[in-house]
């Protein structure tokens, strides 16, 4: 199978999709050039940055790569009733000259009478707040270059927003669709490798007639409309009261979306030509709908947030999408001549709760997470067939140790699969434009059941070395 190198796909996917997130990049600076021709009140940050890595065991799936470039470039414009936005991301692996691109925001709004906002292009929406303290991905994609990566990643489309009173109603409309481009996945060889170590490989070897085989996975492409051209459609109402430091606010949405990644329907058959199982994987666009509602109260410097959330990945709007996956056990070594694996389209319901405290020179943070659904899904995460989190609990923030020190840490805990995840890093300011961070990725996951299991082997000590201008 020939490849172009440059080609991203993802979850096992593809050479189309690296391409269109490209695309994406360059239709961002277009926003930009028309932006700055109104320029007025802008601020543009672009920082170029080095970054190596230590691994601190084995990864299960260890890669060449182990330092890379960054470029990532933010824009912003208010002038009057225009306002624009831009925040990307490039990432270059030194060792194999290949990209990861990351496309937070690139949008332009205009803002109209009544508080009316008409914003079109890649904007975040604050409609799951503390969705990106979980990674959850359900409703806007994490950025994905490193395994506890945060940052997060807008929707595409139209988003309307306007204000009557303590009212506030928001509609989201789209039929462009971007998936996640992290960590990319792609198919050489008949093989499926990665850019980065965390992630997990399908099974590479069957048993037939008590004789090892080898598995070779063939990958069908879709076309780029029947990726990119979704459509998504969401609806957020909000009822806020009180005053600037005493404020709080009920709200509620609902939003069908393509899902995340791209589900994979899979068939395999023993080729005597190449005395190898092949694996024929077709991937495929799933829509669920997002459901929800939070309560959010802010006092003086604290902010409360509790909220419910359901996820139903059967639901259908409009046009029927036929979809169907494939999943597989937490073992590498499949028992069977042939196999075709159904899919599991289970709904999810969660609770979630926050409180966080801001000072001058601190941020405090505690979030907890609870699934009331009960679900029997497989740990495969390259079929993201199971949830992140059963009870878990988490503190995160910042802190301005003088003033060229700053620290953020971020630690979680599943009372139910004992997973223990913590992110620390110290970001030193030695020059005005200069940034040195140090950071640390440690992970425990004692149960082979948990999301985490395959992650395992992934502690990391890493180092970046930033200029700003």
């Amino acid at each position: 199978m020939k490849e172009n190198p440059r080609i991203m796909a993802l979850l096992q996917h593809a050479q189309t999709l690296h391409r269109f997130a490209l695309t994406s990049l360059l239709l961002s600076s277009v926003v930009y050039l028309v932006s700055n021709t109104y320029a007025e009140e802008d601020s543009s940050v672009t920082k170029i940055g080095y970054e190596k890595f230590l691994r601190l065991n084995d990864p299960q799936n260890k890669t060449k790569n182990s330092d890379w470039l960054d470029i990532s470039h933010s824009y912003n414009l208010k002038k009057s009733s225009i306002q624009a936005g831009f925040n990307g991301d490039l990432r270059f692996y030194l060792n194999n000259k290949e990209f990861s691109p990351s496309l937070g925001e690139a949008y332009i709004r205009y803002v109209g009478e009544n508080q009316s906002r008409y914003t079109l292009g890649r904007k975040k929406l604050n409609w799951h707040p503390n969705e990106n303290f979980w990674q959850l991905d359900h409703f806007q994609n994490t950025r994905g270059f490193r395994l506890m990566d945060t940052k997060s990643e807008g929707l595409t489309g139209f988003h309307y927003s306007t204000r009557d009173g303590h009212l506030k109603t928001e509609v989201f409309l789209s039929y462009f669709y971007i998936p996640a481009l992290n960590p990319s996945v792609k198919v050489e060889g008949g093989k499926v490798v990665s850019n980065t170590d965390w992630y997990k490989r399908p099974p590479e070897r069957t048993i037939i007639a008590n004789q090892e085989v080898d598995i070779f996975y063939d990958l069908n492409l879709p076309e780029y409309r029947d990726i990119i051209i979704q459509k998504s459609l969401g609806l957020r109402m909000t009822y806020d009261w009180g005053s600037k430091f005493y404020k709080g606010q009920i709200s509620a949405f609902s939003i069908y979306k393509p899902e995340r990644r791209l589900r994979i329907n899979a068939e395999a058959f023993y080729d005597s030509g190449i005395d190898q199982v092949r694996v024929n994987a077709n991937p495929v666009v799933n829509h669920h709908i997002m459901t929800g509602g939070e309560i959010r109260q802010r006092y003086k410097n604290t902010e409360t947030i509790l909220g419910v959330v359901t996820i139903d990945p059967n639901a259908r709007l409009g046009e029927d999408f036929d979809s169907i996956s494939i999943s597989i056990e937490n073992n590498r070594t499949l028992t069977t001549d042939f196999f075709k694996v159904e899919p599991k389209y289970n709904r999810e319901t969660y609770v979630h709760y926050s409180t966080t405290l801001r000072t001058e020179l601190s941020t405090y943070a505690f979030n907890f997470l609870h699934y009331l659904s009960d679900h029997e899904k497989g740990s495969d995460d390259f079929y993201s067939e199971t949830v992140k989190w059963k009870s878990a609990a988490g503190i995160g923030g910042s802190h301005i140790l003088n003033d060229w020190a700053h620290l953020t840490y971020l630690l979680r805990y599943d009372f139910k699969r004992k997973d223990n995840l913590l992110n620390a890093q110290v970001i030193f300011f030695p020059w005005k434009q200069v940034t040195t961070t140090v950071g640390l990725e440690l992970l425990k996951s004692p149960e082979t059941s948990s999301y985490w299991s395959a992650y395992r082997t992934n502690d990391t000590l890493y180092f970046n070395l930033g200029y700003f201008f």
